[in-house]
């Protein structure tokens, strides 16, 4: 038997023969295959890594849209505006309520008009949110949403506005899951600000002027916050030219038709009037208010009200002084009422301070001038003195002699007036028709009247609140009711961040969190058979406070299994 070798496709096979004798000849005859001569040391096959099969699509934008889509989800923001502004009508698909939420959502996180909102929305996760589809949210969408907040009824000739019914909807709402404590009213703080308006054909939009006096075409806007927790009661548009105090009665005409049990109102000094404290006391409201000292009562009180700087009367320190305050009853709008007058000892003693430097330079600058002007006529010395005096004539008398070698001028201090001006510096009165209050309660409740001065900086700040530029009453209407209701996510979004944090500055850490959250993407993956849902850049900050608030899984990510790969 021979063995022989033969290579085959690069390997060596070993194959047996067998010898044998034909017509005289020795032939080699095939027997069988033996198989290769040794194993051969092929290459390993590389097991193939997950991620060498990873495939992914686009990122969305989904940190910051999804937070606040939870919250106007939980404070049913769609359900609540379909309902008033359709009735039982059901819509399918993109409808008013889901295209102002998502609007809303905009408003607070990125602002823009309504021609950049169809190409903003695609970029976020708002239509995997809404199941819709991102081809939905068109501008003319946008525009025919706002048109079912308020719209022009031709047949009647009125402009029917839906959003009063939708603030009182939300703040029920708002109370049903965050209500008062048992025993508790709510205390209410008011106040108006101007909002900017390009374009002349709205009727709301008049000249007027702004909080730095400066006139400008303008709309006003009035909101009603709770002091509790920032949360907007309603709001109201006025025309340009329109000023606090002449608001007072819609306001109050709101609270009537409200089941909102009475409480306390606090306003600012512009307000008030006999007329409007009566109008409060007669809807059962307590109030609490400034009280300018234009009126002569009020003078009469600062003037015979003696405010000691002593432990007992100390208030509270503020960022602005030292508050000391009394109470006492003094006759005020028609009868005896019970008033605080306080005292700011910081800006008492700056504004003595400045009056006295004033006078004194007033003083310095007439002497000067009688020596001066001793050749000038009695008509140019007058028109010196009185260019000299100015404002300060009440506090300055002074007169010039007809001739002589001395000085022309002869002046002296008016000293009752400067000294009624000393007593009355840095001091303010306080109106609170809720007589049980201690003056240090009055003082204090007064000062969180600010409350609504945040909102408005707010609305200017993280909502960055732009001119208008609709031109209709009606766009105008329901443009500011949506910048509202941004708000309305901003004030949920503080008050959670507030009961979870020891610090005071939720406002700013409201901005933080967002800023943080905008970085979040979301992003599908597949691998292999497998769809993941992966969010990225998600802070362990972000997932603390995610806990902390209540979601732990608002950014849950997820897997799918794809059969038909």
């Amino acid at each position: 038997m021979t063995i022989k070798r033969k290579k085959k496709h690069g390997r060596v096979y070993l194959e047996e023969y067998k010898s044998i004798r034909i017509d005289g000849k020795v032939k080699s005859i095939y027997v069988k295959s033996l198989g290769p001569e040794k194993p051969v040391s092929l290459p390993q096959r590389v097991k193939p890594k997950v991620l060498d099969r990873l495939e992914h699509g686009s990122s969305y934008r989904a940190g910051d849209v999804t937070l606040l889509w939870e919250l106007a989800h939980q404070l049913d923001f769609i359900d609540i505006i379909d309902g008033i502004c359709c009735g039982k009508t059901r819509i399918e698909g993109p409808s008013p309520g889901k295209l102002l939420t998502a609007w809303a959502i905009n408003r607070v996180l990125d602002p823009i008009s309504a021609t950049m909102l169809e190409k903003w929305i695609p970029t976020t996760d708002i239509p995997r949110l809404m199941g819709l589809s991102p081809s939905d949210f068109t501008k003319e969408a946008f525009l025919a949403a706002l048109d079912f907040v308020c719209y022009e009824d031709r047949a009647i000739g009125q402009i029917i506005n839906f959003a009063p019914q939708i603030d009182d909807a939300l703040y029920r709402k708002w109370r049903e899951r965050h209500p008062l404590q048992p025993g508790e009213k709510e205390t209410l703080a008011y106040d108006l600000t101007s909002v900017l308006f390009f374009g002349v054909s709205c009727p709301l939009a008049e000249l007027g002027y702004n909080a730095k006096g400066i006139k400008r075409r303008q709309v006003n806007l009035a909101l009603l916050v709770s002091k509790r927790d920032k949360y907007p009661i309603t709001h109201f548009i006025y025309n340009g030219s329109r000023n606090s105090s002449s608001t007072v009665k819609n306001l109050m005409t709101c609270l009537i038709n409200t089941a909102i049990e009475a409480g306390t109102i606090i306003w600012d000094r512009g307000n008030v009037s006999k007329e409007h404290v009566k109008m409060v006391e007669s809807t059962g409201w307590k109030l609490i208010c400034g009280v300018p000292k234009t009126l002569k009562e009020a003078r009469d009180i600062v003037d015979t009200t003696a405010v000691p700087l002593n432990p007992s009367t100390f208030v509270h320190k503020s960022r602005l002084g030292h508050i000391y305050a009394v109470k006492t009853t003094k006759p005020l709008f028609g009868r005896e009422r019970s008033v605080v007058v306080y005292v700011n000892q910081d800006r008492r003693i700056s504004k003595i301070n400045a009056q006295n430097e004033a006078l004194a330079e007033i003083g310095r600058e007439l002497d000067v001038l009688g020596e001066k002007g001793k050749e000038w006529s009695e008509a140019e010395l007058h028109k010196k003195i009185k260019g000299i005096v100015g404002s300060w004539k009440g506090y300055v008398h002074a007169r010039v002699k007809r001739n002589g070698n001395s000085s022309r001028i002869e002046w002296k201090y008016k000293t009752r007036e400067i000294a009624r001006a000393e007593r009355s510096a840095g001091k303010y009165i306080l109106l609170s028709t809720d007589e049980a209050l201690l003056d240090k309660d009055v003082v204090n409740t007064y000062f969180e009247k600010d409350i609504i001065e945040k909102v408005f900086r707010t609305f200017k700040t993280l909502e960055e609140r732009e001119p208008v530029r609709h031109r209709l009453e009606q766009r105008v209407k329901a443009y500011i009711f949506v910048c509202v209701l941004a708000y309305r996510l901003l004030a949920d979004l503080q008050y959670r961040l507030q009961k979870i944090s020891d610090r005071g500055d939720a406002w700013g850490r409201t901005g933080t969190l967002l800023l943080e959250l905008g970085r979040v993407e979301r992003v599908q993956v597949r691998l292999g058979q497998q769809v993941k849902t992966w969010y990225l850049n998600v802070t362990k900050n972000v997932q603390e406070t995610f806990r902390k608030m209540g979601f732990p899984d608002l950014l849950k990510e997820s897997i799918e299994i794809d059969f038909e790969m």
